[in-house]
């Protein structure tokens, strides 16, 4: 007895510091697995598009139902020493981050080639491979605890969500202070620490191979980052190939990666009147994420130059003299210089990006000259509907440019993208800041057949008739030029002597009058008649929304702000029969890119789910696997559902999306976690039963609450925005903690064998929940989709 009592206190230390040392690893994992997500999507942005993002970071997810599968096919193998396989995927996943990126590089892919030429999946299956390699080690660490070494999975839960909050909120800062090439070394970071929890055995010595794997991370945290490769449609990779290209400032955040390059034969004025004949100076481009973002000329801020004065774009400022202007947007320099060239007297940009301010304020000051000394010009960086609801000036001039691209990123990759400026309560406030007689004003590039400029009118339309403001006709003048289009619209009506001016316009400049009409001798080819008609039937047809044809051209709402998409997904068979192979720029890629995340997430699960049962047999507490897969499909389903909506919301009340998504997944992750970590209290059927309603009653309230108050709070300071917003979403976070560690804990009574496919089916879910969340959101509604989520708990 007296030898037994030590050995056993000794194995009771033991089982403690193991313990502590597993939760450790895995909340520093878990933060280095966020991390390298939020790190991703940062670096796959530049490199490609924001919305292509979620193709290939929820395919990589997929990497934590593969853990689930691969861990059930090797159960008995993993059981004979759990501890060593932990900590080895601890080590192998941290360097994985670094590594999976750098060989992705190798294997370049055209995005676009996808859908029809079989010899572009090859090379995007390596790279959506080499991805998911990270995600699969680390969900197999984070796994192995709740299958394996039985400890109690409320803890080890709530250290993985824990975990997630933390490199969440750790990434934020970390985008603002690292340059965008050097950023994956934040998960490499969170992850050494993760793996000094694990180097040690059960004796207490360090083991000289888990050392090694150590090694190898702080290696990989000092030398330099791999060269990220563009993809070859981005503007910035263009413009790099041109002679004696240079890059000659950079800046790089939480809005994007920021550059200016000048080439000396760079002349870019996309939409130029063929009525200059004089010279456009050089120029330095601007890209926001490879993508161009305005242009900066050399020694504009001396003389702005005369070209600035040759676009649709002008029209406006030809109709009110020395206007006080509002612009939505920093385009380089030539926003700037348009505005002072034609007399404004005073000139306010609302540019949320603050790095993008400064490389043009003060890296660029030396190459443009300054900005304009006789214009006084105020930047304020917010979100546009911040601004216009919590500063109450009025302005004659209010321009939002570029509401359509000339570039091939314009091919639809927006479309699943949020611009809550371009709804209708986004032109409601618009139209509210005007003062007597004020111009709201919108440009862009014309495309075939007419979407954006058809769609901008009647959102105004809509918004002057809802305000008593008809005939709406009267109160609009749209003319095109060169590819472009610019649209105005006030509240009072154009007298005759305006709409003379309009015209005057367009025949000094060579453009073309499309509202009101020109007359029966306006001539113009099927492209300009077509144009004509569409804008026509926009501004006078039938009032509500349009059921029919190939384009949904109707007014958005904050409640699915998404402007730019035009697709209807039952029209797509309709685009390949009547366009064959030119059907390319008529999608929006996006969308395409979205729904084929979905299917291939499905049939991915379905083939990885089933493949166990050639290699593995059921074992205790395993029999029962369609009630198992059912409750964890719920769950991976509606967790995503909620919490993406939830941030897709947040990006109208928060004025960003980076920091409404750093606060969404980090608020969830903190509070399920906080949920997770009780849950061994609440595991009770009954009990489980007052959670599920009490989280579909959270969810549905908290949404409400925060949609019905984003009016009152947007005109709010950012600490109350920030405090409501987590206060509307913590109490169903709280509560959606509960269930998942609640199962565990029961399938761990069972036996434990049905754990790793009960991971699995959750993991592969989840990835299809995030991609159902942005189709619900497109053509449900945020109010539908979370309550979708809420009728799943």
């Amino acid at each position: 007895m007296s030898t037994a009592e030590p050995r056993d206190s000794g194995d009771a230390v033991y089982a403690g510091t193991k313990a502590v040392r597993v939760v450790s690893a895995v909340f520093f994992l878990s933060a280095a697995t966020l991390a390298n997500e939020i790190v991703l999507i940062r670096l796959l942005s530049f490199r490609f598009w924001p919305h292509f993002v979620p193709l290939i970071v929820s395919q990589a997810m997929l990497g934590f139902g593969g853990a689930g599968v691969v861990l059930r096919i090797v159960r008995r193998r993993v059981e004979r020493s759990p501890e060593r396989f932990f900590a080895w995927m601890v080590l192998l996943a941290v360097p994985a981050f670094d590594l999976a990126f750098r060989a992705s590089q190798f294997f370049p892919f055209d995005p676009f080639l996808l859908l029809w030429d079989p010899l572009a999946w090859p090379s995007f299956g390596a790279f959506f491979f080499l991805l998911a390699v990270p995600f699969f080690l680390s969900g197999c660490a984070t796994a192995i605890p709740f299958a394996f070494l039985r400890h109690k999975p409320g803890p080890v839960y709530a250290a993985s969500f824990a975990g997630s909050a933390a490199g969440a909120l750790v990434a934020l800062p970390f985008l603002m202070l690292a340059p965008t090439g050097w950023l994956l070394g934040l998960p490499l970071a969170l992850g050494a620490v993760a793996c000094v929890f694990v180097l040690a055995d059960r004796g207490g010595g360090m083991r000289k191979g888990r050392a090694v794997a150590l090694c190898a991370v702080l290696f990989l945290l000092v030398i330099p980052p791999a060269d990220l490769k563009l993809s070859p449609y981005k503007d910035l990779a263009a413009v790099r190939k041109l002679p004696e290209a240079r890059e000659i400032a950079s800046r790089s955040g939480i809005s994007g990666d920021y550059r200016a390059v000048f080439a000396p034969g760079v002349h870019s004025a996309p939409g130029l009147s063929i009525r200059f004949e004089g010279e456009i100076p050089p120029q330095a481009m601007v890209f926001a994420d490879g993508e161009q973002r305005g242009t900066v000329p050399k020694d504009g801020g001396r003389t702005p130059p005369a070209y600035l004065g040759y676009f649709p774009a002008v029209l406006p400022y030809r109709l009110v003299e020395h206007p006080r202007v509002l612009q939505f947007g920093l385009r380089g320099t030539e926003g700037i210089l348009a505005a002072a060239g034609v007399g404004a007297s005073s000139l306010t940009i609302v540019e949320p990006a603050q790095e993008l301010v400064r490389l043009v304020r003060e890296d660029l000051s030396g190459f443009s000259g300054g900005w304009p000394g006789a214009l006084p010009v105020e930047i304020r960086e917010e979100g546009a509907r911040n601004f216009l609801a919590r500063d109450l000036r009025v302005f004659d001039v209010i321009e939002v440019a570029d509401i359509s691209s000339a570039t091939f990123s314009s091919l639809g990759v927006h479309a699943t993208g949020e611009t809550f400026l371009l709804t209708r309560e986004g032109i409601r406030a618009a139209l509210a800041r005007l003062g007597k007689g004020g111009l709201l004003a919108f440009s862009g590039w014309l495309k075939t057949p007419p979407r954006e400029s058809v769609k901008i009118l009647r959102t105004i339309r809509v918004e002057l008739l809802a305000a008593g403001l008809a005939p709406a006709a009267d109160r609009i003048a749209a003319i095109r030029g060169w590819g472009t289009f610019s649209v105005v619209a006030r509240r009072t009506p154009f007298r005759p002597a305006e709409i003379d001016r309009v015209r005057m316009f367009c025949s000094d400049y060579g453009y073309s009058m499309v509202w009101p009409p020109a007359g029966a001798d306006s001539g113009g080819g099927a492209e300009e008649r077509a144009l004509r008609e569409a804008v026509s039937d926009a501004v006078t047809g039938p009032p509500g929304e349009r059921a029919a044809g190939l384009f949904d051209l109707s007014p958005v709402t904050d409640d699915s702000p998404y402007f730019h998409r035009f697709l209807r997904l039952g029209t797509l068979p309709e685009f390949r029969r009547l366009l064959g192979t030119q059907w390319v720029p008529f999608v929006e890629w996006g969308i395409v890119f979205l729904v084929l995340s979905l299917g291939v997430s499905l049939v991915l699960a379905a083939v990885l789910l089933l493949l166990p049962s050639v290699f593995a047999r059921d074992g205790p507490g395993e029999a029962a696997t369609i009630p198992v897969a059912g409750y964890f499909t719920a769950l991976g389903l509606a967790y995503m559902l909620v919490e993406l909506t939830f941030l897709k919301a947040g990006i109208l009340v928060l004025g960003d999306a980076i920091r409404a998504a750093g606060l969404a997944i980090g608020g969830f992750s903190f509070f399920s976690g906080i949920g997770s970590a009780v849950s061994g209290r609440w595991e009770s059927e009954r009990t489980m039963r007052r959670v599920f309603a009490g989280i579909a009653v959270c969810v549905v309230s908290g949404f409400v609450v925060l949609s019905a108050a984003a009016g009152p709070l947007l005109a709010r300071g950012w600490a109350v925005r920030t405090a409501a917003f987590v206060a509307a979403l913590a109490p169903a976070a709280f509560l959606m903690g509960i269930p998942f560690p609640a199962a565990i804990s029961r399938l761990a009574a069972a036996g434990g064998s049905a754990i790793p496919f009960a991971w699995a089916v959750n993991g592969f879910f989840s990835v299809a929940g995030a991609s159902l969340a942005s189709i619900g959101a497109m053509w449900l509604g945020f109010r539908w989709t979370v309550g979708i989520g809420a009728v799943l708990y």
